[in-house]
């Protein structure tokens, strides 16, 4: 059985959600391709029954899934350096930097984090998605955690379905934020640009709390608490109110609004991605079951936009 794992979990639907897409939004490591295949092929129970991927579930239901742990086969391991922050026995912390791919998939099939850690944990192999448990946007730098062993990756993949594992994101948001504390909009595909997500009423539950730590002229610093885990949801919610990530040209960033700060300009127009960092992580040690705290500094293109921000607002302040 070295080749398989399993998961066995109670789920709780929303709206009578079709089997895929509940699945999916348990498991956000996997594509709903992988998920739909397994359903197929009976790796997925339903209270002990074999289910189709469009059959409803209405109601609080025992899972089970079996996976088959081959998909990593023909992933090529390369010699990438990797920030690694920790390491143990149980579980590798990695901080990804800005501009790599966490997962390899069509068009990345290398120089993506699951190629670097393949090269240096060869053994990660016989964990899914080699042991990647969530992951980050191309050009959303931090903390990432892998599981080195079943045992470990099951029972994180577990704290991530309960919510208890405590992910908080650094970021540098377009114009004056208000003082808001919670963002509770639902998310779902966009209905025109596929590529990406948009608050819609027929979207997955989404909440991120938000604290502002500093207000800039044109930019407010703030810290995001992320309480669901959606695709691009901080990205998201911040767009929705009308202060997009800055940078981040896919969900409504304008350079323009600071076009009087010639040096931010100049340096947005060489620095291809935004200020978004995952700066923090908590949860339950698999092994020890302590409490386990992690955290880390942005890296230098977010603090070199910081203060370029810092220093023009300052400027005008004189």
């Amino acid at each position: 059985m070295k080749n398989v794992t399993f998961y066995k979990f109670d789920i709780e639907p929303e709206n009578n959600q079709r089997l895929d897409q509940l699945i999916s939004s348990h498991l956000p490591e996997y594509s709903r391709s992988t998920i739909k295949n397994w359903i197929n092929a009976d790796k997925i129970l339903v209270n002990g029954k074999a289910c189709t991927p469009k059959d409803k579930i209405s109601s609080k239901s025992e899972i089970e899934i079996e996976v088959h742990l081959n998909e990593d086969v023909d992933i090529i391991a390369e010699d990438i350096n990797l920030n690694i922050l920790h390491e143990d026995d149980d579980l590798i912390i990695v901080n990804k930097s800005s501009g790599m791919v966490t997962h390899t998939a069509v068009g990345n099939y290398s120089g993506t984090l699951q190629n670097a850690l393949l090269f240096k944990y060869p053994e990660l192999r016989n964990v899914p998605r080699s042991g990647i448990i969530h992951r980050l946007d191309k050009q959303t730098s931090g903390l990432l955690i892998i599981a080195r062993h079943l045992q470990a990756h099951n029972n994180l993949i577990q704290q991530i379905q309960n919510r208890s594992i405590i992910k908080k994101y650094l970021t540098i948001a377009s114009g004056v934020l208000k003082s808001i504390s919670i963002i509770d909009e639902r998310i779902g595909r966009h209905k025109i640009n596929r590529k990406k997500m948009a608050v819609t009423s027929s979207g997955k539950e989404s909440i991120s709390k938000l604290k502002i730590l500093r207000r800039y002229e044109k930019a407010s610093l703030a810290e995001v608490e992320l309480i669901t885990g959606r695709t691009h949801q901080i990205r998201v919610h911040l767009s929705f109110i009308g202060h997009p990530v800055l940078g981040d040209k896919l969900y409504g960033f304008r350079k323009t609004l600071f076009s009087k700060n010639i040096e931010l300009m100049k340096y947005l127009d060489s620095y291809n991605g935004h200020t978004l960092h995952a700066m923090s992580l908590e949860f339950k040690h698999p092994s020890t079951r302590e409490r386990f705290f992690i955290e880390c500094l942005p890296p230098s293109e977010f603090i070199q936009i910081q203060s370029l921000v810092e220093k023009h607002s300052y400027a005008n302040s004189n």
